[in-house]
């Protein structure tokens, strides 16, 4: 069963490494947001900072203020609210690594291995009828 879980850890800590070993990545602390223009074909930090004028690809029920990414961003203002009430978006940051970098992974990584063992279940199963 163990040899089973070993591609599964070992994949996303390959792809780490062939990431990091590129060029120096930006620094991820800023002090500021970075100041782009506007470049009609794509989206730059001027989208981010100004709204973005292009079409989106998504639907708005999927990518509008109104819609599954606004209330998404709602519930972490909130959540970040009772986690830092006094720190203005100090909260918001926290609760949204917690969210995007250890919960939600740790929540696919769970329903991987469920499903891993599942899988080796049913061919333990069928090994035994046959």
């Amino acid at each position: 069963m163990a040899a089973s879980l070993a591609p599964l850890l070992l994949v996303p800590l390959l792809f780490l490494a062939v990431i990091r070993s590129g060029a120096q990545p930006a620094p991820l602390a800023r002090r500021a947001l970075p100041l782009e223009g506007y470049e009609p074909t794509r989206c730059t930090w001027y989208c981010h900072n100004h709204g973005c004028p292009h079409h989106p690809h998504l639907g708005a029920f999927l990518s509008g203020d109104d819609g599954l990414f606004g209330w998404t961003v709602d519930a972490l203002h909130a959540a970040g609210d009772v986690v830092a009430p006094r720190a203005a978006g100090l909260g918001y940051g926290a609760v949204n690594l917690a969210v995007f970098c250890a919960l939600w992974p740790g929540a696919m990584l769970a329903l991987w291995v469920i499903a891993v063992r599942q899988r080796a279940r049913i061919i333990a199963l069928r090994r035994s009828r046959a």
